[in-house]
């Protein structure tokens, strides 16, 4: 099975054909399914209106180990514009069709590229005036409709920024978000939120029209949140149209799913849970989906290393075919670039896309480790080891992007 990687920027342009990789879990056994020979672990339930895949955390058995080329159509390597004030931290990054944004820190703005890694401008500035930001949440690139949307902590307004970095009105919220993930449908005047539901909080999603003006809300009812930061909203945004959402609580844990927020019909539609082995001690875990299947993961019981401070045990990582229900645990690696495994597999992918910012140490760490795999091709060997030969130790990052398939 042969897969490309293309390697973008000042670098040559150069093709690595490479295998899925060997051993008798990979590709379960050579199969074109991962999970063929995995046994059933989920089924639909019928919870009211809606069915939901409720997974068995006590049939999760082996684990298998899955290219990356099963998900993704191929991979770039783009290295990034080395100016001083394209310079990039080890931080997030979003991508589209022809933009890469990484997201700022502390102390850099948000940066735009484009996928050739050229600097294009600053995206704000840190502070506290009009179109700057300090810490930051969740961001959107839209490029359909040169926006750009950066939602800081605590905000009670949505940033909003073109393609040329200037800053354009912000729009107002109609509730302050201390944590929360977005949507903004343009076309139609309409920005969709899911937030952490403190106690009090009113909503723990709503839509509203551009101007700040609600349009519908949904009370949090079961999903309030104590008051503690340790909890997140995460969502994944890897399926078209999908605004898939995990009300994450920590501290305590508890029962929970994963949900599609229907703004259209104003539900928040339950899609995915675990069953766990042990209700009276529920594992620090998480959800979330890529268009065929559902991912996972859960840990062992969290472990207090001082007072008030914890830390969570070993952490698994499943997957279940939204057709079949077979699942297991899972493994994630990197079959375009020396069979590297993929750490936290289950999410991965964002956005529609696997992304890897990494410094240039960082990437020849990588490529040292790869070298020493005896399993990849004669041909990988070669490029790798000539990537490896053109990297310098002042260079900026290098993003590693790909694409899910549909």
């Amino acid at each position: 099975m042969n897969k490309t990687m293309t390697f973008l920027g000042s670098l040559l342009i150069a093709t690595i054909a490479t295998s899925c990789g060997t051993g008798s879990k990979d590709l379960a056994e050579n199969t074109n399914d991962p999970l063929a020979n995995s046994p059933i672990v989920g089924q639909y339930v019928q919870v009211g209106t809606d069915k939901v895949m409720a997974c068995d955390q006590k049939l999760l058995a082996d684990t298998v180990r899955i290219p990356l080329s099963f998900f993704t159509e191929e991979m770039e390597l783009v290295k990034l514009d080395n100016r001083d004030e394209a310079l990039v931290g080890q931080t997030g990054v979003t991508v589209s069709d022809n933009y890469i944004l990484v997201y700022g820190s502390r102390q850099n703005p948000f940066k735009l590229f484009d996928r050739k890694g050229k600097f294009l401008t600053n995206i704000g500035a840190i502070g506290q005036g009009p179109g700057e930001y300090q810490m930051v949440y969740d961001a959107k690139l839209d490029e359909a409709n040169n926006r750009i949307y950066i939602l800081p902590w605590n905000a009670s307004q949505l940033l909003v920024y073109d393609l040329q970095g200037n800053v354009l009105d912000p729009i107002p919220l109609c509730l302050r978000c201390p944590k929360a993930k977005f949507n903004v449908d343009l076309s139609g005047g309409k920005v969709s939120v899911v937030l952490l539901p403190f106690k009090g909080y009113p909503a723990v999603a709503w839509t509203q029209d551009l101007e700040g003006k609600r349009i519908d809300f949904i009370e949090p009812g079961h999903l309030e949140a104590p008051q503690d930061f340790s909890n997140e909203v995460t969502a994944g945004f890897n399926i078209p149209g999908v605004f898939d959402v995990n009300i994450l609580c920590i501290m305590p844990t508890r029962v929970d799913s994963l949900y599609r927020y229907a703004s259209d019909k104003n539900r928040l539609i339950p899609t995915f849970t675990l069953n766990f082995a042990n209700t009276d001690k529920i594992p620090w875990h998480g959800y979330g989906e890529y268009p065929h299947h559902f991912v996972g993961n859960f840990s062992e019981p969290p472990v207090e290393v001082s007072p008030g401070s914890w830390t969570n045990g070993q952490t698994f990582h499943y997957i279940v075919d939204k057709e079949t229900g077979k699942g297991s645990f899972f493994t994630l690696y990197n079959d375009y670039f020396g069979n590297l495994e993929i750490g936290y597999p289950s999410s991965a992918f964002f956005n529609g896309y696997y992304i890897r910012n990494i410094e240039p140490g960082n990437l020849m760490t990588d490529i040292e480790n790869a070298l020493k795999n005896q399993d990849i091709t004669a041909e990988m060997r070669k490029k790798l080891t000539d990537l490896q030969a053109s990297i310098d130790e002042n260079d900026n990052n290098y993003v590693m992007i790909a694409q899910l398939k549909r």
